[in-house]
């Protein structure tokens, strides 16, 4: 605009006066009312200098952005100040929130808009997009930076192929059965991820459903309770952490034990059964007598813990198995084996096999059987059971305790 122009121009002589008397929003709606653009960018850029707070320093920042021309030194001055102060209000309040995010990427765009090249490389390796730091300092120049940035970004697709990868097998494992194979991928997604939080929280939630104390507990659907244990001694009363618990009052909390040891037989290894009292209240009686020591426990029988709760039994070379005939836990069976050997369910109605490893149930999959996990249909594989699943073996549905 000339020089005459503004002279005989309302809006212009208007915006000198606001400006002289501090009203500097007033000052730049003039001068771009009278076309005078950069007038009204500098006006804001020093509204800008003078705001009492963040918040206003960034509003009159963006004012001037809005009238400053592209190309021009305006520009350039409001795109800095624009993205400086945008780096800073994050810097101060932090990066929690993709809106927090999404400041610092602006702040880097303008800073590069501006020339500020390390600061926008910077920026973007603050948000860990390396792909766009290695373009900020490739603009700039800083070839070294930019090869860095570049390693870390390749390094970071490897990070992220592994974590696809590892969350793909956790979830294929899971489903399938082999949950130690599913806890080792979910382990290799915690180390790999940036932000653990979420496999931080299947990883635990893995690990507490795991079954490792060479126990475990089925609920039949009919409403029977199994018991199935391979330990060398099986507690039973009623404290909670007894491997046999029952709930007959005259039980006391730890009231008797069943000794499980190999034993050699003619046709081959065979495990042998002895039960003791573990020092009960009420005594435990075998045959009407009371048991004192280790009594073997041979071919059939049963024996009684307190005159509440009497419990058959059957041992044969493999197996010993027991079945509550009275007390509240009338109907209950439990079965006896050991580490590494074949426990049948057929006792319990099912026409399959569960092994205990290294102290985790493994249920074998039936040659040419039916069995389901969790809803979805298994062709293959055994399965090592975790606390909470659904199995449906034949037409026998069970849930793990």
């Amino acid at each position: 605009m000339g020089i005459f122009r503004r002279l005989f121009s309302a809006d212009y002589r208007a915006a000198v006066a606001a400006e002289a008397a501090g009203d500097y929003e007033l000052a730049a709606e003039r001068y771009a009312l009278a076309g005078h653009r950069e007038a009204a960018v500098r006006v804001h850029l020093a509204r800008a200098s003078r705001a009492h707070s963040r918040a206003d320093e960034i509003a009159a920042l963006r004012d001037a952005l809005h009238w400053a021309e592209e190309g021009t030194a305006e520009r350039r001055r409001a795109t800095r100040a624009l993205g400086q102060a945008l780096l800073v209000k994050s810097r101060a309040e932090g990066v929690a929130t993709e809106r927090d995010r999404e400041r610092v990427r602006e702040a880097a765009s303008l800073l590069l808009e501006a020339g500020e090249h390390r600061a926008a490389g910077e920026a973007f390796e603050s948000l860990g997009d390396e792909g766009a730091a290695a373009g900020a300092y490739r603009q700039g120049g800083m070839l070294d930076l930019m090869e860095q940035s570049l390693m870390r970004d390749e390094e970071r697709s490897d990070r992220e192929r592994e974590l696809r990868q590892s969350f793909a097998d956790y979830e294929l494992h899971l489903r399938g059965g082999a949950r130690d194979a599913a806890l080792d991928a979910i382990r290799r997604c915690v180390a790999s991820a940036d932000g653990t939080s979420e496999y931080r929280r299947l990883l635990d939630e893995l690990e507490s459903r795991l079954v490792t104390g060479g126990r475990v507990a089925l609920h039949m659907r009919r409403g029977e309770r199994v018991s199935l244990a391979a330990l060398p001694r099986v507690a039973i009363g009623r404290d909670p952490q007894c491997d046999l618990v029952l709930r007959s009052a005259g039980v006391s909390r730890r009231h008797a034990e069943i000794e499980v040891e190999a034993a050699r037989a003619p046709d081959g290894p065979a495990l042998r059964f002895a039960l003791r009292d573990a020092g009960s209240r009420n005594g435990t009686r075998i045959g009407g007598l009371p048991v004192a020591g280790s009594v073997p426990l041979t071919g059939s029988g049963s024996f009684a813990l307190s005159d509440d709760c009497s419990i058959d039994f059957i041992a044969g070379p493999d197996l010993l198995t027991l079945r509550i005939e009275r007390g509240l836990d009338r109907g209950a069976v439990a079965l006896l084996g050991a580490e590494g050997r074949a426990i049948p369910l057929a006792a319990v109605g099912m026409d399959g096999i569960l092994e205990f490893r290294r102290g985790r149930p493994i249920l074998l999959h039936p040659p040419g059987g039916s069995l389901v996990l969790n809803g979805e249909r298994l062709m293959a594989g055994d399965v090592q059971l975790l606390h909470r699943d659904e199995v449906a073996l034949g037409a026998c549905e069970i849930e793990v305790a």
